[in-house]
Formats: C-alpha cells, structure tokens, sequence
C-alpha cells in the first residue's frame, strides 16, 4: 500500500514537472519574443534604464524617467502619471512629453509614469505615506489614458512575462482592496501563473467594459490630490492607440462628474490623421515625437494656462 502511494506520488511530481517545465519554456519563448519588441526601443539608448517590474512598488527613482525642475522650490508643478506612453517610451529624455510641458508651461514636471501600468500605479502611488514628500506641491494632475489600461486594471496580478505581482483591486464594502496571493511560492510556478493569466485575463475582457473599477480608482485618486492639494486641477488626457477605442460620451460624463477635466486627442488634433504612420514610432505602439509637438502646445493653451 506504502509503495503504490509513494509510485503515485513520484508520477503525480513527474507530470507537475514536465507541465512546469513546458510552461517555462512556452514563458521563456514568449518572454524573448517580448523583449525582441522592446529592444527595438532600446537599441539607441533611448532608455538608459531597464526595468525590473518585480520591485515596481519599491519608490526608487533609478526606475523612473527623468522629472524636469524649472521652480527649485518646487511651487508650481505638474504631476505626471500613465504607461509608456506618457513616460515617454522609445524618446531621448528631451523629447519626452514631461520635459515639453515642463518647457511649454515653466512648471515643474515630475514624472511618475512607467511603462505596462495603469491607473491602478496611480492611485498606489498617491497612497504611499511619503509621497508627498517626493512632490511637496502641485498645481496640476495629469494622467494620460490609453484603452489597455481598463485590461490592466484586472490581469496585473499575475503575469508569466514581467514577474508582476502587483497591483490588481476589488471593490469591497465601497472601498478599493488589494488582492494579494495567498502563498507567494506557489504563485512563483510559471505553470500557475499561466493558468491564473489566462482566467485573469478572460474575466478582464468582461469586466472591463462596465468601467466601475476604474471609476472607482478614478474617483479615489482624484480624491487623494484633492487632499494633498486643494487647488489643484485633475486632467485626464485620453490618447487613442491605433485600435482607435475611445471612451463613451457617457463615461466621460461621468469622470468628469468627478472634477476631472477630460481631454481627447482626437479634439486637440482634430485637423490632423493621428492614425498616420509619422505620428507613431517604429513598434507602431507608442507615440512620436512629432505627435506629442502637436497636441502639447495645445493642451497647454486650452487646459494649462491658468
């Protein structure tokens, strides 16, 4: 009886092995395709940083791109959130959209965008005990949103391909609650956090679209800049990729019910094809810099120049 358990235990290890070892593999292939895409931003030094996305949470500044300071005492800032779009992926640091609205409107911009995140980076950063510390004053919130984010907001708890274990919430008895694992190690198996990606990533596709999640972070990120800075202004600049969503008339109704002025970069270059080829970067993923040269001075001048 002993030697069948122990014959069934040993098979039962060997199958979990082999899953674990194919998952691995699939992740490793996958992973390689994924860093093929990002090395094409990378290969001119346009980054000089790689990102390791395990220590997200972790408020080191080797992991940011660069904040640009006009106003020593820091006085008149412009806090700048978002993915890599509005960090500025594939972009040497003085063409980053940080250092034009920083050049543009005279204020500091002190940038806390970082590429494959979403609102939900936000609102954990406004929540950290010292972050006021690293931002002392601040006349005006942006935060730059592309449709993936309302994705992310559901599947950035486990992910084959970065080690992110960070940053997903629920809503429970009207508050945001982070969902945490339960047994870290077992979500360490490539073969788990495949499986979880996948479920995660099924339930994000149905979810997404009723927007009450990222209401919610919405409303308690505008809340906590409200109380970290009374006169502040938020933005929320909503920048199209080139699967062309956009927010609904009614959900924009909505956040702006919040007192968040919403922008569409399709209003600020109405005259122009944001979907054309030039106004994008090689990866046809991020924006260019000539994009960011036409929307930025505009933007400044209808939402920045009070």
């Amino acid at each position: 009886m002993k030697k069948r358990i122990f014959i069934n235990l040993v098979l039962v290890l060997i199958v979990l092995g082999i899953l674990e070892l194919t998952a691995f593999i699939q992740a490793k292939n996958e992973n390689l395709k994924f860093k093929q895409k990002a090395d094409r931003l990378e290969a001119n030094n346009t980054r000089n940083f790689k990102t390791d996305y395990s220590v997200l949470k972790d408020f080191n500044p080797s992991i940011w791109r660069k904040s640009f300071y006009i106003d020593d005492k820091n006085e008149k800032s412009i806090l700048w959130f978002g993915c890599s779009f509005a960090e500025g992926a594939g972009l040497e640091d003085e063409h980053t959209p940080c250092y034009k609205i920083s050049k543009l409107t005279g204020k500091n911009c002190i940038n806390r965008a970082k590429g494959a995140t979403g609102t939900q980076f936000m609102y954990y950063q406004l929540n950290a005990p010292d972050f006021k510390s690293h931002a002392p004053h601040a006349d005006y919130i942006v935060y730059v949103f592309i449709w993936n984010h309302l994705q992310r907001l559901y599947n950035y708890q486990v992910n084959p391909l970065i080690n992110m274990f960070n940053l997903r919430y629920k809503i429970k008895n009207d508050k945001l609650v982070e969902i945490k694992p339960f047994f870290k190690p077992f979500y360490s198996l490539y073969s788990v956090k495949r499986f979880l990606n996948r479920k995660v990533y099924n339930q994000a596709n149905i979810e997404k679209y009723n927007f009450k999640l990222f209401n919610k972070v919405m409303l308690e990120s505008v809340k906590k800049t409200k109380e970290y800075y009374h006169d502040s202004t938020f933005i929320m600049i909503e920048f199209p990729d080139l699967s062309r969503k956009e927010l609904p008339d009614y959900e924009i109704k909505q956040l702006e019910s919040y007192g968040i002025k919403v922008v569409k970069v399709t209003d600020l270059a109405s005259d122009i094809d944001i979907y054309d080829k030039k106004y994008w970067l090689a990866d046809d993923i991020h924006p260019s810099e000539a994009l960011w040269d036409i929307i930025l001075p505009r933007l400044v001048k209808r939402n920045l120049s009070e």
